[in-house]
């Protein structure tokens, strides 16, 4: 899967040109390994360099819709079992000691397979996927590989989210190296690993239950783990819902009991001799992939994929306080109003920033609420406001609570509250840092320029925002 894609070349990824592609020999000895070891991989494919860096699958050959091109067979997917039925002690306990609630409470689950796949390469040429291993790359630009907050100074301005999903990540690796790992095993190992779990592992749906002497060598949590990393298919690149032509299958012949918990590669459309096998890295029920996860796993970005940009609450006050001649009655607010007007401020506040949705530049419904406290203007505005929260009983009726305020407010409300929002956007992109429109020579197929690249689109989504119609 590609880890480095500047979205400026996406227009090269049905390109039908074959010749002036570089095949190498180690690309043929990656699918002679895979076929000597039971995998099946049609004639009609091969793997050659793209034309806008890395390596990919290509058609030989005219493909019908629904043809088989690669079958990998279960014990040629690389995951959690091959760790636990080998005899690496030190990284069975780290697997063990795996510290499953920070894992889940700081999203990462890809640490589990990360082992996996160093056990793996501990093997060396012992090791059935030695030859896989050995092509795997050494760096991709995404959230994972190691970096500083200097390459995600773009991200702390103008997505500070993002940015704090990246050291949360980058701190994860981090946390469980330090508490867990054995004294042979090195942060960088680790951090390998995870760039590529991140940038090429596959989840199945079904799996293979481990035995009872497997589950106990790398524990409960460690076990359950369903990514798997699937050698040839990981070659396999992004082409979004539109340009997709493959699909993976979890297995091939329902019927075929010798083929249970194989993985295939499908066609799902007729495919011209030399176009680039691709599909989609998300996906699911016909969404778009975020940049969000574009930039987190798989190190690249994407025009029209980014889902949400953000203001924070303390650019959103800044331009509330522009407005304060509009709010000259909230100088008439009782004392009791105004304890529980702050308490629900509170409350809403929780859930920063303040998010739009990119494309169309409106608030969430979380945000116009907050952005409708925030901006009342009397008495009357308040009540209308502290009105269904009043009626809140439950969680659930917490959880409804924004919506339950935007449909009690009156439309002036809104539409005022909708003008700060905007103004606060405003301000934002006035003063915020810049951000170059040229990549520097340096961070050239790195971290730090897809972070930028991300910034970039954020920036030109908060325009759409700060130029919303109210």
């Amino acid at each position: 899967m590609m880890c480095n894609l500047s979205y400026l070349f996406l227009a090269f990824l049905t390109t039908s040109i074959t010749s002036s592609f570089k095949i190498d020999d180690d690309a043929i000895d990656l699918f002679t390994w895979a076929k000597q070891h039971g995998a099946k991989i049609s004639s009609s494919i091969q793997i050659q360099s793209t034309p806008y860096g890395g390596r990919g699958l290509f058609a030989t050959k005219d493909i019908p819709a629904n043809t088989e091109l690669i079958l990998i067979p279960y014990h040629l997917q690389l995951g959690i079992r091959q760790l636990a039925e080998g005899n690496d002690s030190e990284m069975q306990q780290m697997a063990k000691a795996l510290p499953w609630e920070y894992i889940i409470k700081n999203e990462v689950g890809f640490i589990v397979l990360s082992l996996a796949l160093v056990a793996e390469k501990r093997k060396g040429a012992d090791s059935i996927f030695h030859p896989f291993l050995r092509e795997l790359p050494q760096y991709c630009s995404n959230a994972v590989g190691k970096g500083d907050d200097n390459d995600i100074s773009n991200l702390i301005d103008w997505a500070p989210t993002m940015a704090r999903r990246v050291q949360q990540m980058r701190q994860g690796i981090q946390t469980i190296h330090d508490s867990i790992a054995a004294s042979s095993v090195s942060i960088e190992d680790l951090q390998w690993a995870a760039i590529n779990v991140c940038s090429r592992s596959l989840v199945r749906k079904r799996i293979k239950e481990l035995t009872t002497d497997q589950v106990e060598s790398v524990g409960e949590f460690a076990a359950s783990d369903r990514s798997r990393m699937l050698p040839v298919i990981d070659l396999v690149n992004h082409g979004s819902l539109e340009l997709a032509n493959v699909k993976v299958g979890h297995f091939s012949h329902e019927n075929d009991d010798s083929n249970d918990f194989s993985t295939s590669l499908k066609s799902t459309r007729y495919i011209k001799a030399g176009e680039e096998l691709l599909f989609d890295y998300g996906g699911e029920g016909g969404k778009k992939i975020s940049n969000d996860r574009l930039l987190l796993d798989y190190g690249f970005v994407l025009p029209g994929h980014t889902d949400k940009v953000s203001i924070s609450l303390e650019e959103f006050v800044t331009a509330i306080k522009e407005l304060e001649a509009d709010r000259v009655g909230m100088k008439n607010v009782s004392d009791e109003n105004m304890k529980e007007l702050d308490t629900l401020i509170v409350f809403l506040t929780k859930q920063s920033p303040l998010l739009f949705f990119a494309g169309r530049g409106e608030p969430t419904v979380h945000t116009l609420a907050v952005a409708i406290v925030l901006t009342c203007r009397d008495s009357d505005d308040i009540s209308r406001v502290l009105k269904p929260a009043h009626e809140v009983k439950t969680q659930e009726d917490a959880n409804l609570l924004p919506g339950k305020i935007v449909e009690t407010c009156s439309e002036m409300q809104k539409i005022y509250a909708q003008y700060a929002l905007k103004r606060a956007a405003t301000l934002a992109l006035d003063q915020r840092q810049t951000i170059s429109d040229d990549c520097k020579e340096e961070e050239r197929g790195r971290f730090a320029n897809v972070a930028r690249e991300y910034s970039i689109l954020s920036r030109e989504k908060l325009k759409e925002v700060a130029d919303m119609s109210v």
